[in-house]
C-alpha cells in the first residue's frame, strides 16, 4: 500500500476516519494525503459553530489552518508521512481528481450516523461507491481504529477475476494476521447449483493460503442475511465487491445501497473489478 486518500469535512466522522487512515498508514508505512473541498463561504457543520465568513480568503486561511493542525496531529500520533490538498470545488469531483491523479491505493472516508448531522458528507460517501475505481473503506463514526482479528467477506464465490483488488486485501489480512471469513447470502430455500459449488472452489484456491471459512446464510433480504451472520460471527471489517458501477443496484436495490453504508457498524471495504 503505497498512498492513502482521506477527505475530511472537519466534522466528528471525517476526523474518526483520519484517525483511521493514519493508523493504516502506519501499519503500511503508506503517505497519507488529506483533502478537504468545499464549495462556499460557510465552514461545515461541526466546524466553530457554523461560523460564516466573509470572504473566501479568510475561510481559505481558517481552512488552511484547521487541515495543519489536524494533520500535524495525526503525524505525531502516528508516526507517518502526510500532506495536506485544499481545493474549491465539489467533493465528489475533487476526491476523484486526486485519487486518479495520485493513483492512490485506497480511499478512506467517514460516515455519519443517520440523523445525526446535516452535513452531506455522508451522501458524498455513498456517492463515492459508484464514481471510483480503487478501494473505498467507509469507516462509521463510532468504528474505533483498531488491530484486525476477523475480517469477513459477503461473497458470492465469484470473485476471482479481481487481481488488484485482491492483493490489496490479501496485505491487509496478512498484515494483522486476521481470520478470514467469506459468506454468502443467498434466498432462502435457493437450491445451490454445480455452478456455486464450483465457484466456492474457486475462491477457496484463491484465498487457500488464509485459511478462510465459509459460510452460506439464507436470507430474504441481504441486509436481513448480512446482520444475522454478523450477530452470531462479529468482524472488525466487512468487505464487499462490486465489479461494475451498477453492482449494489443490482443486487441491494438504489435505497439498499446507501442502506448499507450508513448502517454498519463497522468498516466496510469495497473493492471494484479491474477495468481491463
Amino acid at each position: 500500500m503505497k498512498d492513502i486518500l482521506v477527505p475530511i469535512d472537519f466534522s466528528d466522522a471525517s476526523f474518526n476516519a483520519l484517525h483511521y487512515a493514519a493508523f493504516l498508514a502506519n501499519a503500511f508505512a503508506a503517505n497519507l494525503i488529506v483533502v478537504h473541498a468545499y464549495t462556499g463561504t460557510q465552514a461545515f457543520d461541526e466546524t466553530l459553530d457554523n461560523q460564516v465568513y466573509d470572504s473566501i480568503e479568510e475561510l481559505d486561511e481558517a481552512n488552511e489552518e484547521f487541515l495543519k493542525n489536524e494533520i500535524n496531529g495525526v503525524v505525531r500520533k502516528f508516526t507517518i508521512k502526510a500532506e495536506g490538498v485544499i481545493s474549491k470545488g465539489s467533493p465528489e469531483v475533487v476526491i476523484k481528481e486526486i485519487a486518479q491523479k495520485r493513483n492512490v491505493s485506497m480511499i478512506v472516508m467517514g460516515m455519519k450516523g443517520k440523523g445525526e448531522s446535516n452535513s452531506f458528507f455522508g451522501s458524498t460517501t455513498t456517492a463515492m461507491v459508484s464514481k471510483v475505481e480503487m478501494p473505498l473503506l467507509v469507516v462509521p463514526q463510532n468504528a474505533p481504529y483498531q488491530s484486525l482479528h476477523t475480517i469477513t467477506i459477503a461473497s458470492d464465490f465469484q470473485d476471482v477475476k479481481l487481481p488488484a483488488s485482491v492483493n490489496l486485501l490479501a496485505s491487509i489480512v496478512e498484515k494483522f494476521n486476521a481470520l478470514l471469513q467469506i459468506v454468502n447470502i443467498r434466498k432462502r430455500n435457493e437450491e445451490i447449483s454445480d455452478k456455486v459449488i464450483a465457484d466456492k472452489h474457486n475462491a477457496a484456491q484463491l484465498w487457500g493460503n488464509h485459511a478462510p471459512t465459509f459460510h452460506i446464510i439464507e436470507a430474504d433480504t441481504f441486509e436481513e442475511g448480512i446482520n444475522t451472520f454478523l450477530n452470531s460471527k462479529p468482524t472488525d471489517m466487512l468487505v464487499m465487491v462490486a465489479r461494475n458501477h451498477s453492482f449494489f443496484e443490482k443486487i441491494l436495490g438504489v435505497s439498499h445501497t446507501k442502506a448499507m453504508t450508513r448502517q454498519v457498524k463497522m468498516p466496510l471495504l469495497i473493492l471494484h473489478e479491474d477495468a481491463n
